[in-house]
């Protein structure tokens, strides 16, 4: 079945923040953290704005773009681990900023960490394929530096804020812009790493009464080491059951789009596939690892850089907390 990206935009929040800033603020040497984690700069959250105004900007513009109204919509979902509120979800929240009642498409999230925006993409192509839906909005917006700290200077250094919206519907319906097929989508879970990258209060096991809002137990902790390990351990033979489906070896796809874990991650999956650097679609350089919204800004990047795409394969690979390996392999008409 052939799909179509009506368009896609992104938003960028408030403030661009230099490494060397954050050098300043870990009290370190000036240019190690860009050395570390091969962020240049990244985008952080100014005062007020928050996980769905971005999203609501990210979407406005995506509809606009798309010459299309709220009401054009069968689905709206929102993809990504930050929210607003715990109750309720950001995808209700969102569709109340941009329309009323009398508009009553359905809205869910999806929140499988990093791998968030491909997941929902995923489901979407679902419910366009089953005939629930013709046209679907995916808005993932990330707001990682509240949960940030300079005392873990590798994390803090890495992560961004940003919002991207997709709007994807059935080819054919008027205005096709990038029509593609899906030749395989794969997701595999590894639940020795479940407990390596987490935030340990605000949930069920320790809602955290009592403590400080500057408590450490509020903050995004990973143990990046044995995440790599894990990665590595199953990574060739992941992308071994993608070459065998779509019957594509990994070397062979015009161009990837890949979650942007880290320098060290780019540089390995370059290295371990001997991949050529014109083929990589980076945004880690000038916006660090924006988690769930890392893929739908490689992706939005190169429909946008001008480059040919006409008759191109994309491989879209990443990897979400867990230790879950996501992977899609589309066809650009």
């Amino acid at each position: 079945m052939k799909f179509n990206i009506r368009s896609i935009e992104k938003h960028l929040p408030g403030k661009s923040v230099l490494s060397t800033t954050l050098d300043e603020i870990c009290q370190g040497r000036p240019h190690r953290i860009e050395k570390n984690t091969g962020v240049h700069h990244r985008y952080h959250v100014a005062e007020g704005e928050t996980v769905c105004t971005m999203a609501v900007s990210a979407l406005k513009s995506a509809l606009a773009a798309a010459n299309l109204e709220p009401k054009d919509l069968d689905l709206l979902i929102s993809c990504g681990a930050s929210y607003d509120y715990p109750v309720p979800h950001n995808s209700v929240v969102i569709k109340s900023k941009i329309t009323d009642d009398s508009v009553n498409f359905n809205c869910i999230d999806v929140d499988s960490t990093c791998l968030s925006f491909l997941s929902a993409w995923d489901i979407a192509h679902l419910y366009i394929q089953s005939g629930r839906a013709n046209r679907v909005a995916l808005v993932c917006a990330e707001i990682a530096s509240c949960a940030l700290s300079p005392s873990d200077e590798k994390v803090f250094g890495l992560f961004g804020d940003a919002a991207v919206s997709m709007v994807i519907e059935r080819a054919g319906m008027g205005t096709d812009r990038y029509v593609y097929e899906v030749e395989n989508t794969l997701f595999e879970n590894y639940p020795s790493g479940a407990m390596l990258a987490h935030v340990p209060l605000g949930g069920g096991v320790n809602r955290g009464r009592g403590a400080s809002a500057n408590d450490p137990g509020y903050q995004f902790n990973m143990d990046g080491k044995n995440l790599i390990r894990l990665t590595q351990k199953h990574l060739n033979d992941f992308v071994s059951k993608m070459e065998s489906v779509t019957g594509r070896a990994i070397q062979q796809y015009d161009y990837h789009v890949t979650h942007q874990t880290s320098r060290y991650g780019n540089e390995f999956y370059q290295r371990n596939f001997n991949l050529p650097q014109e083929k990589l679609v980076e945004t880690l350089h000038n916006h660090g690892n924006c988690i769930a919204a890392s893929i739908p800004m490689g992706l939005e990047k190169l429909l946008k850089s001008g480059a040919t795409v006409t008759d191109k394969s994309v491989l879209v690979l990443g990897t979400g907390a867990g230790l879950t390996l996501g992977g899609m392999s589309i066809r650009l008409a």
